[in-house]
């Protein structure tokens, strides 16, 4: 389960009718892996009509089943979604193709100041997707009268709140927070450090309700959690459902920043319809509707009007240009995750 697995209203029907082919198929074929329910389906079937290229649709759970998947040989995929880390691990291991979508049109809507590949800053190979935060999701008549934009509250709870609080079953996420509470980078691989989070972590597991990555929504509006630790595009959601009794805050000690891209694979079989495709998703129209459906993060700054006001005008959502500099982007740890391993295997087995 992941961050856009849990958006509450979509079905199986809605999935299964995300693979289309359009009559018009003489005019092209293409084929997108992404992330489950992580693209509005009416945008790719309003694509294959405009343009009459047969589209479809194969989903994956998480970055490291896709890369196994392209690794091990898988064929005919154009385009995948992968988080930034993961596009610099694809780009190391050549299985990304840069065609200058710098280039295409409706790349000058991309707003620079979202987050860029190491291996890729120039947009050659992949375009900027959809972005968000990992904070904090609150019960306002649970918090009352406590200080919810720290950390601490789940770290160092105070009495009200022990047991009432959720942390997400994810070594990134938990370890990522506990280390930015201890002021150290979401991407730290120095042992002291990440023996430093482990401790904080064993300490404040005895007054955490849950440690999970579902249902964190439902539990909160419904008072079985005080306090979360939630997916800003699904803490969105909740709050659209739930305006008078929860609310989406991001600690002031900073917060793990996600976001996804649309990449061109090397053996993408379609180029020339895939480029369409970038150029389709870059126009503000089609972004802001993809946005409004998944209630997240535009890197396309000619959309921002067209998205829904409710969205934009929350700050914890649509930060000011300070409070971005909390976001913390997780990057690529190389032999590192090795220790995020042990130091995981240790707050699970505790």
């Amino acid at each position: 389960m992941n961050r856009k697995s849990c958006l509450g209203t979509l079905t199986a029907a809605c999935l299964a009718g995300l693979a289309l082919v359009h009559p018009a198929a003489a005019a092209g074929k293409l084929a997108l892996y992404n992330w489950s329910i992580y693209i509005d389906p009416q945008v790719i079937e309003d694509f294959s009509k405009e343009t009459g290229i047969a589209t479809t649709l194969d989903n994956y759970g998480n970055n490291e089943e896709m890369l196994a998947k392209i690794q091990a040989g898988a064929t005919g995929y154009d385009i995948v979604f992968p988080s930034v880390h993961m596009q610099d691990i694809m780009t190391s291991l050549d299985l990304l193709q840069p065609v200058g979508l710098q280039s295409l049109k409706g790349h000058e809507n991309i707003d620079p100041k979202y987050f860029r590949a190491k291996t890729d800053p120039d947009h050659q190979a992949c375009m900027p997707y959809n972005w968000g935060s990992t904070g904090l999701l609150v019960n306002k008549t649970m918090t009352s009268g406590q200080d919810v934009e720290t950390w601490k509250v789940v770290f160092d709870p105070p009495e009200a709140l022990k047991g009432k609080i959720a942390m997400l079953d994810d070594v990134r996420e938990t370890v990522g927070a506990a280390l930015i509470y201890n002021g150290f980078s979401i991407n730290s691989t120095d042992p002291k450090e990440l023996a430093k989070a482990r401790d904080t972590i064993i300490k404040a597991k005895p007054y955490w309700a849950a440690m999970l990555t579902d249902g964190i929504g439902d539990k909160v509006v419904n008072g079985d959690f005080a306090v979360a630790q939630w997916w800003s595009g699904s803490a969105a959601q909740t709050v659209d459902t739930a305006k008078d009794k929860v609310d989406y805050v991001l600690p002031r000690e900073g917060v793990n920043g996600f976001q996804e891209n649309m990449c061109l694979l090397k053996t993408a079989p379609d180029v020339a319809e895939a480029k369409l495709f970038f150029e389709y998703m870059m126009r503000p129209d089609v972004s802001a509707k993809n946005t409004n459906w998944l209630r997240g993060g535009s890197p396309n700054k000619a959309a921002l009007p067209l998205i829904d006001k409710g969205l934009t005008s929350n700050k914890a959502l649509y930060p000011d240009e300070a409070t971005f500099k909390l976001f913390n982007l997780v990057q690529d740890l190389g032999d590192g995750i090795r220790l995020w391993d042990s130091v995981w295997t240790k707050v699970k087995a505790d």
